[in-house]
């Protein structure tokens, strides 16, 4: 499932498909078009100029929005009207945070591992599919690890809980590498008893080293099948699996 698509199904809710309707079309659709044209200039601005140099109006223009639409559709919670800009602001924020998280466990949750592959080969397509989504489109990497960081405690609360969940899943598919390619009778064993520190120590370093490799400049950079190949290694490794382990 890609951006787009998760747009779509954030605005698949159910509701009166004839409330409202101007040339055939209900408010319900007309403002969930609003919203993925909004979701959309946010990935764009956000990912490129970043969440602190955009403004609403800039969004709107960018999504051919206006911009009482933009606060009907993300209301600020705030008296203020300086506050309350940022308020929407950052609710549009955490709406495209929570979709770009759910296109990650997608990509996750449908990974398949070819029967011949290698342990190294299975590691790295499990590494691919958290990635490859940010990877692939950097503006998703700048939003997700960049711009979201220290927005407010409501966001924050997300990504440790992101975090955590994300530390829980890794800790998940080296238990099933080592069932897999048992493991446990060549003296590996990836499952530490430590209450998901290491998975949780593999997420944020997997994090810092993809905003790294976001802020350096492309020529600068291994290639990307490199770079998922040189994180497999790592992860590999800090389970207590030898990256010479054969299939």
């Amino acid at each position: 499932m890609n951006f787009r698509d998760s747009l779509r199904l954030a605005d698949s809710a159910p509701g009166p498909s004839t409330a409202g309707l101007w040339r055939g079309t209900s408010q319900t659709d007309r403002d969930g078009a609003r919203r993925q044209r909004l979701l959309e200039a946010a990935l764009e601005l956000y990912g490129t100029l970043g969440f602190r140099a955009t403004s609403i109006q800039a969004l709107c223009q960018e999504s051919r929005v206006s911009s009482r639409s933009f606060y009907e559709l993300f209301p600020a919670s705030r008296s203020d009207a300086r506050l309350g800009s940022l308020a929407a602001q950052e609710s549009l924020l955490e709406q495209l945070y929570i979709i770009l998280n759910e296109e990650i466990s997608e990509a996750m949750a449908t990974l398949t591992i070819p029967a011949e592959s290698d342990l190294l080969d299975t590691i790295v397509r499990i590494v691919s599919a958290a990635l490859m989504p940010m990877l692939g489109d950097e503006r998703k990497a700048r939003v997700l690890e960049v711009e979201a960081v220290g927005v407010n405690e409501s966001l924050e609360a997300r990504r440790r809980e992101t975090m955590r969940m994300l530390a829980a899943s890794v800790d998940s598919a080296f238990m099933r590498v080592q069932s897999a390619f048992e493991l446990r009778s060549r003296g590996s064993s990836p499952q530490p008893d430590d209450g998901g520190l290491t998975g949780l120590i593999i997420v944020g370093g997997i994090t810092e080293a993809l905003v790294q490799r976001v802020h350096t400049p492309v020529e600068e950079r291994t290639s990307t099948a490199a770079f998922l190949t040189d994180i497999a290694k790592v992860a590999m490794r800090a389970y207590g699996v030898s990256t010479d382990s054969g299939a």
